[in-house]
């Protein structure tokens, strides 16, 4: 898994949009939290040298969300990247616009995730798999980011 810490969030580095703590539930010293922003663009890479040759993998971007959240549930776009392979998904939303998230008692959902695509990993393709979630339409805000995860499939 590339944690938050270790991905590149378009205005990551800006308090007015995003903080860094740490919360219990996470593996990771910190996640990042979304105050509000709109242009959420959240990017990863991995080298392939850390993966099992001759193995399908899925890589899904893993969140919660606040019972404060709101505009999470526009349609934003995916990218695995691989090679020369773009595995590309349209209208993926974090937050679905009639489906109400199950909350703890402390105001935040459980880990949630959305698939981002696919890859093949095949001997010897030594290179950086790219993966990406984007959504540029309307403001949004209760996110917390814990990063992405690769598994196989």
């Amino acid at each position: 898994m590339v944690g938050a810490m270790d991905l590149s969030i378009a205005w990551g580095n800006d308090t007015h949009y995003w903080k860094w703590k740490h919360i219990p539930e996470s593996r990771f010293a910190e996640v990042a939290i979304l105050k509000s922003v709109w242009w959420l663009d959240i990017h990863g890479k991995i080298a392939s040298v850390m993966l099992s040759p001759k193995t399908l993998y899925g890589a899904y971007l893993v969140y919660r969300i606040s019972n404060q959240s709101w505009g999470l549930s526009s349609p934003g776009n995916t990218l695995v990247s691989f090679r020369e392979v773009r595995n590309e998904i349209s209208n993926v939303c974090l937050q679905h616009p009639m489906e109400r998230v199950a909350l703890r008692n402390d105001g935040w959902s459980g880990w949630m995730e959305i698939e981002l695509g696919e890859f093949y990993y095949d001997d010897g393709d030594e290179s950086e798999i790219e993966m990406k979630f984007e959504e540029h339409h309307q403001y949004k805000g209760g996110l917390i980011v814990e990063g992405i995860e690769i598994r196989p499939k």
